[in-house]
């Protein structure tokens, strides 16, 4: 009995080593993901802005970027221009980094603000 205790006690310190391991090297991608991007903003930052405020940013449309995060979050409710991420966020919390995403993916794929 013993001896089944500690071969589940190992067992199981291995898998938290294992997922803390995977875990540290999710987080170091996230912060070489940042340097990915156009523009550099925080999340926290991003959030308070409006769709508008986020397009200019980028240099891209703002209709089209509306059109995109409408599709993406297979968003409800009705949104425009000036509505704020945060406030969009409270439907579907999605996280401000898709949102740099598909900003980025606008801009390089030649949908730039005229």
């Amino acid at each position: 009995m013993k001896k089944e205790l500690l071969v589940i006690c190992i067992v199981f310190v291995i898998a938290v080593a294992l997922t803390l391991t995977i875990n540290m090297d999710e987080h170091s991608h996230d912060e070489d993901h940042v340097h990915d991007h156009s523009v550099e903003i925080e999340g926290k930052e991003l959030k308070a802005l409006s769709i508008q405020e986020v397009a200019d940013l980028w240099e891209i449309e703002s209709d089209i970027l509306l059109s995109e995060l409408i599709q993406e979050f297979d968003l409800k409710e009705s949104y425009t221009k000036d509505s704020i991420l945060e406030d969009i966020r409270e439907e579907y919390a999605f996280s401000p980094a898709l949102v740099k995403d598909i900003a980025e993916e606008l801009k390089q794929g030649g949908v730039l603000n005229e």
